[in-house]
């Protein structure tokens, strides 16, 4: 009588079918990567956008305290670290989303100012400065 062997390696026929091909693995490795090619350059224009946000927000509070300092003294202070002194605005005086002083100037006889931040090279004149000009209504 034959005897039965009970072989654990399945046929070659039903193990070609079970696996991914080359082909397979290599597109789905480029599609991965353009997915992070993607992600990466929407994550570093975050950072810049939270930035300038943070800088516009900055120069939106030193705004009103400028107009509340008016108010009360009928000018514009000399200098941003008067607003500090005069407790309309909370030490240290805000600096801008890459954490540089702004550039303040009185203008036209205490009757303007001009607020500036040079955004993140630093430079004047540049296209990412962030300028908020306020005139006095009389």
């Amino acid at each position: 009588m034959p005897t039965k062997t009970c072989s654990s390696v399945p046929p070659r026929s039903r193990v070609s079918g079970r696996g991914f091909s080359l082909l397979e693995l290599t597109l789905v490795i480029a599609i991965i990567g353009v997915l992070m090619g993607i992600a990466a350059i929407n994550v570093v224009g975050a950072g810049e956008r939270a930035k300038k946000k943070s800088t516009v927000t900055s120069m939106s509070t030193i705004d009103s305290a400028l107009k509340a300092y008016r108010l009360e003294y009928n000018s514009y202070p000399e200098t941003l670290g008067l607003l500090v002194d005069f407790q309309f605005l909370d030490a240290p005086v805000p600096r801008d989303g890459w954490d540089k002083e702004f550039y303040y100037t009185l203008l036209a006889e205490g009757k303007q100012y001009s607020l500036i931040s040079y955004g993140g090279d630093g430079l004047p004149n540049t296209d990412d400065d962030l300028d908020a000009a306020y005139e006095l209504t009389q």
